[in-house]
């Protein structure tokens, strides 16, 4: 072998030389075979083939330089992109974790009906949803981001003030801004991460750390809210939520590129175009259509637990006759240890998110073995205008979010069908909320990669905005049932919306995948 084709990827990699460094190298090494090799480079029996040229062997030296130059600045330029992007997806979650943790309670000292407030804002969403996505697609992103954090700002700021007309506005303003905390960051993500060209498993590692970034954020929000609330009252929360806004607003004002929803910049596309272009694709793609209403069913599954999980282990605990307090989620007085729980619940979510690579390579591997047909990823072609050419699907994606949704309907089921009267009940009924917790952190990050497959970027805010009437309105009645049903009947709604999901998804796996 020649001493010039010797030459590793780990040389390269671990030298601390420039490009010129290993150009000297690189002469030192041609002149070193001129001087030393006792076998002619080149014989009469090859005299039908071209001699070899070292000059050749230099250009091809140089390619893999530049190639992997190349390679280290994409790389680099991702971390950096990835940051951007993330530092300020933990600011806005710490600010609606701040907020929420006390929520129930602030309206609750005020003496309002906390799920006829809490409802409001849902009902809001619902009614706004079809207009919003158009809306953000027309003025950009990174605009609507940044009205998005005026907004939220604003909402805090009425929240701390004891006045029925202040808190009706921030409701009814807080279901526009949870359509645009759920749309628009996610719609700016994708188009810009495939407008720098960047590749899409690269976005499902961006995905997948928005979901454990979501929770670790939860988790310090909770902590920071506690402490805010000790020292200035329950609007301490609201106060560190404007500030944890402000630093979002700074950063999107400043770091993050507009982005449309338009593929050509010159193009200017009316409200109502948008809104005509995203309706006729949900009507005539059932497959947007379904991932609408399974991720509507499970999300709408989510925000009524988030509601639930309260009284129930309330109700729970009272079962526990014998005033044992050592048991965990349990406070000294016996009552349940919300903020530990909180906590815990985010904790599970982090871990599955963290687990999520590790199960869907998993099911991935149990798939290929099962058939040797399946290849390591599916290539999705689309003809219609507007969708991307090809897109590559990870298999195992639309599998394990298939699974989840069906672990997650039994572990619902769990406060139906546990003794009321055990005196386990409630450490069942936590271990079973706990699980749910884990499962959400497995499917969210698989749902965001299921979007941008089958979602064409142009409009992917109008489609996701106007398939949350969905949610809203899962979670408007949800919510809103509370008042008239046992918290038993709503966990059954739950359980079955949860199976519903499973059964549609089961619709979105391709034959070829199985």
């Amino acid at each position: 072998m020649s001493p010039i084709t010797s030459i590793s990827e780990s040389d390269l990699l671990d030298s601390s030389s420039t490009t010129t460094g290993l150009r000297q190298r690189k002469r030192q090494v041609v002149k070193s075979e001129r001087i030393t090799t006792s076998e002619p480079l080149w014989t009469e029996e090859d005299s039908d083939a071209e001699p070899p040229s070292i000059d050749d062997s230099a250009v091809s030296f140089e390619s893999e330089v530049e190639s992997l130059e190349s390679a280290k600045a994409i790389n680099e330029s991702f971390f950096a992109f990835r940051l951007q992007y993330l530092i300020v997806h933990i600011a806005i979650m710490l600010a609606d974790g701040m907020q929420g943790t006390h929520l129930y309670v602030l309206y609750e000292g005020y003496g309002y009906s906390v799920a006829s407030l809490y409802c409001l804002g849902f009902v809001s969403g619902a009614l706004t949803s079809p207009f919003i996505g158009p809306i953000v697609d027309r003025i950009g992103r990174r605009n609507s981001a940044i009205i998005y954090c005026l907004l939220e700002m604003m909402i805090n700021l009425l929240e701390q003030y004891d006045v029925l007309a202040g808190l009706i506005i921030s409701r009814v303003v807080g279901g526009i801004t949870t359509n645009l905390l759920f749309s628009v960051f996610e719609a700016w993500l994708v188009t810009e991460h495939r407008k720098r060209g960047f590749s899409e498993d690269k976005l499902e590692v961006v995905m997948r750390d928005s979901t454990v970034t979501s929770n670790m954020s939860a988790i310090l929000s909770g902590y920071i809210a506690h402490v805010l609330a000790t020292n200035f009252g329950p609007v301490g929360p609201f106060e560190g939520a404007v500030a944890s806004t402000f630093v979002a607003l700074v950063l999107v004002t400043t770091k993050w590129q507009e982005n449309y929803g338009s593929n050509d910049d010159n193009e200017q596309k009316s409200v109502g175009l948008y809104m005509r272009e995203a309706f006729s694709t949900i009507t005539s793609d059932s497959k947007i259509l379904r991932i609408g209403v399974i991720q509507g069913l499970t999300d709408g599954t989510l925000q009524t637990f988030v509601f639930l999980w309260s009284p129930a282990l309330r109700y729970f605990s009272t079962k526990i006759t014998n005033g044992d307090t050592s048991i965990w989620g349990l406070d000294g007085h016996g009552e349940p240890a919300y903020g530990l729980i909180f906590g815990a619940f985010m904790t599970c979510g982090v871990v599955g998110g963290i687990a999520e690579p590790t199960v869907r390579s998993f099911i991935s591997v149990l798939i290929k073995n099962s058939s040797e047909k399946v290849p390591e990823t599916i290539v999705k072609e689309d003809k219609d205008p507007g969708h991307h050419d090809e897109g590559e699907k990870p298999v195992g994606v639309e599998f394990l979010a298939a699974a989840a949704y069906l672990v997650s309907s039994l572990l619902l089921a769990t406060p139906i069908l546990v003794d009321h009267n055990s005196h386990c009940s409630f450490s069942i009924a936590l271990v079973a909320f706990l699980m749910y917790e884990v499962t959400i952190g497995l499917y969210m990050p698989c749902e965001g990669v299921i979007r941008t497959m089958y979602m064409p970027n142009d409009s992917i805010c109008s489609l996701m905005t106007m398939l949350r009437v969905i949610i809203n309105v899962i979670v408007a009645a949800g919510v809103f049932s509370t008042n008239f049903i046992s918290f038993t009947s709503a966990f059954a709604a739950g359980s079955a919306s949860m199976l519903i999901a499973f059964l549609l998804q089961l619709t979105l796996i391709e034959k070829s995948q199985w």
